[in-house]
């Protein structure tokens, strides 16, 4: 690419948008950045294998099937997964009644869900924001057309063009920031929220495994 092209290209999208207009595109490619960038780090958190391990669920399942809680316990302090945390919360309050087992799990398990929602909130934020800071840079650039329009008449068209350009270019940014970036944020929250629930049904199984009456010996 010719690098005075490119000048060029910039230098005139510039001056189609006017120094306010360029500022407001500005912030919204940065909420562009923020945005993927908390996408890409969410989408590689919310690996499956990293959230379920099916290796963690098999060998703890074994365990305590042959009433090995404490080893159980062990192999859950070593795994560093939400699941590991919430079979570790389980296996503590092994030998109790359901109810009991089933509230401890439930609480720690709702901690660990919300642990997994981080970073949704500000890509939500960008793609609410992005389409709002369009609208400003619309309502600003009619504002510079009105103001062209009382100095200079209708007949100039080129006094008007710039609140023209900053009105279009800034909605069409904001929109094109706005749109992937709902499209992610819903994409993670559905992700999440199956991945909670299979985590829930991982667990419920482990409370029926370690409460009392199924089998299972107080931990030490």
């Amino acid at each position: 690419m010719n690098p005075e092209a490119g000048t060029n290209a910039t230098a005139k999208l510039l001056e189609a948008v006017g120094p306010s207009g360029a500022a407001i595109i500005a912030v919204i490619a940065l909420g562009s950045v923020v945005a993927l960038a908390i996408f890409l780090t969410r989408l590689w958190t919310l690996r499956g294998r990293a959230i379920l391990p099916r290796a963690l669920v098999i060998t703890v399942r074994d365990l305590v099937l042959r009433e090995q809680v404490a080893e159980a316990m062990t192999v859950c302090r070593t795994d560093e997964s939400p699941l590991g945390r919430v079979f570790l919360a389980g296996l503590r309050q092994a030998g109790r009644r359901r109810e009991t087992v089933k509230e401890i799990v439930q609480e720690v398990g709702r901690h660990e869900a919300q642990l997994l929602l981080r970073g949704l909130g500000p890509l939500e934020v960008v793609a609410v924001v992005s389409p709002l800071l369009g609208l400003l840079g619309t309502v600003w650039g009619m504002i510079d057309v009105f103001r062209a329009i009382s100095v200079h008449g209708v007949g100039d068209a080129g006094a008007l063009a710039g609140g023209i350009g900053t009105a279009l270019y800034t909605t069409f940014a904001g929109l094109l920031v706005a749109i992937p970036a709902r499209v992610a944020h819903s994409y993670l929250l559905s992700r999440t929220d199956r991945l909670v629930l299979a985590m829930e049904e991982r667990a419920l199984e482990m409370v029926d495994l370690v409460a009392a009456g199924d089998g299972a010996t107080p931990a030490a």
